[in-house]
């Protein structure tokens, strides 16, 4: 399972593949995997690294849940499946030590990393009581 995630990650990965990624105050290095967010190292497991790792790839992009789970998990999307979210949910709460939220919910879409946490923060709706788990989602636009 190990070096299916790997060889999936070497092959979906479209940015460079040396040296240190950063997002905002997130740092990843994919060679050492090591996370760091304001400098303070973020403990990940495999599979969140996995996750992590696909999304900073290209962090404007939204990564539908059906590509995120053949990418990571290497199977096609089962709509019953809450495997992702529970993932991507753990990952939200590590990287938000320090109030940040990377990871947001496109509604009905996927996932994608933003690059100015605070700013996403401070857009939430007045009043909306987020657990430790959810984030604000953003609704595609009308087509």
């Amino acid at each position: 399972m190990r070096a299916r995630i790997h060889a999936l990650l070497r092959r979906s990965s479209h940015r460079r593949r040396l040296g240190r990624l950063r997002i905002g105050p997130l740092e990843l290095d994919p060679n050492s995997r090591d996370v760091r967010v304001q400098g303070h190292p973020v403990s990940l497991t495999q599979t969140e690294f996995a996750l992590l790792r696909v999304l900073a790839g290209a962090p404007t992009t939204v990564h539908t849940k059906a590509d995120l789970l053949q990418t990571i998990w290497g199977y096609a999307a089962q709509s019953s499946t809450r495997t992702l979210d529970s993932h991507a949910c753990r990952l939200r709460h590590k990287l938000g030590i320090h109030g940040d939220r990377f990871v947001i919910n496109v509604w009905g879409v996927g996932y994608r990393l933003i690059d100015n946490p605070g700013a996403h923060l401070a857009a939430a709706p007045i009043g909306r009581a987020l657990g430790p788990c959810a984030a604000p989602s953003v609704a595609e636009p009308a087509a």
